[in-house]
């Protein structure tokens, strides 16, 4: 859990068979979220034609996130077996990185715009895990003062998104004037698609955002502890939510995500065909391989006589 639950007060308070259920169905989320996050996950590192910035940042805060929750998943665990009554936070900084998601996707595509001639042929890995590196330095102490640096961050990464959006429109409607080469079309391309997605990112889920920066500052308040509780469990609802919308969001927005996730379903799904047999098992098919290719081919050039 991201913050305090006292399973102590909520027995004396009667309200603890309602946060009981509450939690049960938290663990139940928890899972569907670390199935979730392992399969886009998969997505994420075999996915083609994604740049290997993006690759590297949205592998960092997956794989954190899917190592958070494989923690997460004691605490109430143990809350509802009755092995833990005041549970404090768990170390929440890896958790705290996703708030920064934005932020550093959007100057990973702002660096795609100013490094427009070279970006896609010479990748700059460097640039992507600089971004990861800056992210793990010493978090502040507060949660306070760290909550709203994050809403700092996310409001100028919009304002950001939006100019490097018109920036590269204007690239783009510029191309009948100006010589791109084929690798600054594909990068304008992406960058204007990028901006777009991460326009409907921030709509989706301001909302969460709202809430759990919210209960994160409240956790820090002396109030009474049946709001404590209460904030703490609407904080892990909210991240959970979160945690399995916005990579829906990203995958309808991204076609790399789109056609891996076409190429996984169908090796799953895909029947398999066996070659018709007869009672004694000989193959029923009227020729072979070798001999259908033949004939589909000799087809084919008396159709261009």
């Amino acid at each position: 859990m991201l913050g305090y639950f006292n399973r102590t007060h909520s027995l004396e308070d009667g309200t603890w068979s309602l946060f009981r259920m509450l939690l049960h169905f938290e663990v139940v989320l928890i899972i569907i979220n670390i199935i979730s996050i392992a399969f886009w996950f998969s997505v994420i590192m075999s996915a083609k034609n994604t740049h290997p910035n993006v690759r590297i940042l949205n592998a960092f805060y997956y794989g954190q996130y899917m190592i958070q929750l494989s923690f997460w998943i004691v605490q109430p665990v143990l809350i509802c077996s009755e092995q833990l009554n005041d549970a404090d936070k768990f170390s929440n900084q890896l958790f705290t990185l996703s708030f920064t998601a934005l932020p550093a996707l959007v100057i990973e595509r702002s660096v795609a715009t100013f490094l427009l001639e070279n970006y896609e042929k010479n990748p700059n890995v460097c640039i992507g895990f600089l971004t990861v590196l800056i992210q793990m330095l010493p978090q502040p102490p507060s949660t306070v003062v760290h909550t709203v640096s994050a809403i700092i961050a996310n409001s100028l990464a919009v304002c950001l998104n939006k100019i490097n959006q018109k920036i590269n429109e204007k690239y783009f409607y510029e191309s009948d004037r100006v010589t791109y080469s084929l690798s600054e079309r594909f990068q304008i391309t992406e960058n204007i698609k990028a901006a777009k997605m991460f326009d409907k990112i921030v709509w989706s889920i301001g909302f969460f955002n709202i809430i759990v920066n919210s209960c994160l500052i409240l956790d820090n308040y002396d109030i009474p502890t049946t709001f404590k509780n209460l904030a703490s469990v609407s904080c892990d609802f909210s991240i959970l939510l979160y945690g399995l919308i916005v990579p829906v969001v990203y995958y309808n927005q991204t076609d790399s995500w789109k056609k891996r996730v076409a190429v996984m379903l169908k090796g799953c799904f895909k029947p398999r065909v066996s070659p018709l047999k007869s009672t004694f098992g000989q193959d029923m098919a009227p020729h072979g391989a070798k001999e259908e290719t033949t004939k589909y081919f000799e087809m084919l050039t008396d159709q261009w006589k």
